[in-house]
């Protein structure tokens, strides 16, 4: 491993950020131009996280599958204990109004993803059944979210940066739209590549190394976007951010990689990483059920996460 291969990991990471932001912009601006309703472009914000999604294709499309699985499980425990974690710790957040069903409804979909994981290789036809999944789940939230009053401030700032985004002139769009697809893909090529540099460098098992290194390299602007709206006092937006991003990852990015090339679960996997988000689960029920979110118990999940993270390197070192 040399200098390059840790300039292309940081320097891909930064591509990831402003060309997922270039992207979406891009995309919003050539949707509204055919009609969409300002609603759906608000939705567009909300449930796309493509900084995350990128790495994980191009590590499928590069056979790393299991580097690409080990990372959709590892962007689910970063947000819910990380980025929740030093929201809470900063900022002390209460969300009494957050819909406890949709915490139900993630168990459901960990519980799905387990199911079809335990054969060891998630198949193209399993990939179709997250997709499916993924699609029923965001034609729900999108009625649900229409009348549900926790959900009106995340719409309304959503809205607000689409009315920012649409000031914009005609041209930019499209020149956004791919300048941000070609960047996305540099960033994606860049951070497997820095990725698969420390793979052979460490020896590290790849489904753990996805679930570390990776998780972590393509979900730190993450961090900045659950810390600003607890900030501003929406607690409503750091809790949606974390479970809606957790759908996408589950649901969506494991149903594309799978359908590139059938994921590959290790053996590892099965019996400590999903566990794992099973026991993030569980705390992040407790803490909706609780209705808040104090400086100490994000200070504990803080912990928490660098546990699960010394931990899981450890025992890749071990595999």
């Amino acid at each position: 491993m040399n200098i390059f291969d840790i300039s292309a990991l940081i320097g891909g990471v930064v591509f990831l950020i402003f060309s997922a932001k270039y992207l979406v912009e891009g995309l919003i601006g050539i949707a509204a131009r055919l009609a969409v309703q300002p609603f759906i472009l608000a939705m567009l914000i909300i449930s796309i996280d493509l900084e995350e999604f990128a790495p994980a294709v191009i590590g499928s499309y590069q056979h790393l599958t299991a580097l690409s699985y080990g990372s959709i499980l590892g962007t689910v425990i970063f947000l819910i204990l990380l980025a929740l974690g030093s929201a809470a710790f900063l900022f002390p957040i209460k969300h009494p109004d957050f819909p406890i069903k949709y915490i139900w409804m993630l168990g459901g979909v960990i519980f799905l993803i387990f199911i079809l994981s335990l054969d060891g290789l998630i198949s193209r036809g399993d990939g179709l059944v997250t997709l499916a999944t993924y699609v029923t789940f965001l034609g729900y939230l999108i009625r649900d979210m229409r009348r549900t009053r926790a959900a009106k401030m995340e719409i309304e700032e959503a809205e607000e940066e689409v009315k920012k985004i649409l000031k914009r002139p005609n041209w930019y769009f499209p020149f956004m739209f791919i300048s941000g697809l070609a960047g996305l893909l540099i960033g994606a090529l860049l951070v497997i590549r820095g990725t698969k540099a420390v793979l052979y460098w460490s020896g590290i098992e790849e489904t753990i190394l996805g679930f570390t290194l990776l998780a972590v390299s393509a979900n730190s602007v993450e961090l900045v976007e659950a810390i600003i709206p607890a900030k501003q006092g929406h607690p409503e937006v750091v809790i949606g951010n974390v479970v809606g991003s957790s759908f996408f990852q589950l649901l969506f990015t494991t149903g594309i990689c799978s359908l590139i090339h059938p994921v590959q679960v290790s053996r590892a996997a099965i019996q400590y990483l999903i566990p794992a988000v099973i026991f993030c689960w569980v705390v992040l029920l407790t803490i909706v059920w609780c209705r808040q979110t104090p400086r100490w118990v994000g200070f504990i999940l803080i912990l928490f996460y660098i546990a699960f993270a010394i931990g899981t390197v450890m025992l890749g070192l071990r595999l």
